[in-house]
Formats: C-alpha cells, structure tokens, sequence
C-alpha cells in the first residue's frame, strides 16, 4: 500500500481491495489513503459509508478524511461535507467501533483541513462529545475533535493541505 500507484487503481481494484482487507490496520489505513489519492475516491467513499460492513464503512470515513486533507477546497462539495459532518453528529454513538473511529477522524480533518467548516466542525465535536472506541490493549485514546483543531489552529495551519496522506 505503501508503494502502491493510484494514478494505476481502478474503481475495480479499489472494491476488491477493501472487500478483501481483514482487519481495521489495512480498511482504515492503507486501503483508505491510497483510495483518497485515487480518481475515484470522493465517491467510493459516499458509497463505501452506506455499507453494512464495518471495515468498509469505516474505510469510506476515512477515505473522506483523506480527500478533504488533500483537495483544494474549491473542488470540494461543502454542502455536502456540511451534510456529512450534520450526519456524524446524530448517527456516531449508534456506529459498530471503528465506524465511530473513522467519523471521529473525519471531524477533525474537515476542522483542520477546510477552513470554512473549521467551526462547524468543533460545533460538531462539541455536540457528539466522548466518543468512546474500544481500542484493545493499548495506549491510544480517541482524539475529542475540537482539542485537537484547536491545536491546528493555535500551530496557524488550518486549512493547510497535505500532499498525501500516506505515512
């Protein structure tokens, strides 16, 4: 995933890639970035987040995330990230858990990443509050979204975007 071309993935690939992922490390990660950084991610994701599957409907909140991270804002459908964001705020608590990890995501890009719905996007994370994610056996803690904007904003880099999502 890494060293994967996404200019080569085709919309083919790309479902057969996130049907085949078996676990949240490759859906929510490798799958979704090089998604995000394909052709055809904006709108795999808007399907993958209807799935009835968590791995794959945690993958179409993360690639979202990926997509406002690196699209100029100007080819963004605000509207509709206004929706989705309006979407996570009453539909999170009810989500399988790494669906609510990946809309929990999803919040804080669009607050760090699209600078009209920086507000928004606190407003949001206010109003969804804890989110609380079964993480296993380890240290990591889901990030309370306005915290964490916040952060990008004191730094000066809202709405600053990345060249890839990719680590």
């Amino acid at each position: 995933g890494l060293i994967a071309d996404e200019s080569l993935m085709t919309r083919d690939n790309l479902q057969h890639w996130v049907s085949s992922a078996n676990c949240s490390s490759l859906s929510q990660s490798t799958v979704a970035w090089v998604t995000a950084e394909s052709a055809h991610g904006y709108e795999l994701a808007l399907e993958w987040i209807d799935s009835d599957q968590e791995s794959i409907a945690s993958s179409g909140w993360a690639v979202l995330g990926g997509v406002v991270a690196l699209r100029q804002d100007c080819e963004l459908n605000l509207n509709q990230l206004r929706d989705l964001l309006k979407r996570v705020q009453t539909q999170i608590h009810t989500q399988p858990n790494g669906v609510r990890y990946s809309m929990n995501n999803f919040v804080i890009c669009v607050g760090c990443y699209v600078r009209e719905l920086t507000a928004q996007a606190i407003d949001v994370g206010n109003a969804i509050g804890s989110v609380i994610v079964d993480m296993g056996d380890t240290a990591c803690k889901v990030p309370f979204p306005p915290d964490y904007i916040r952060k990008v904003e004191v730094r000066g880099s809202i709405g600053k975007k990345r060249k890839t999502v990719r680590c």
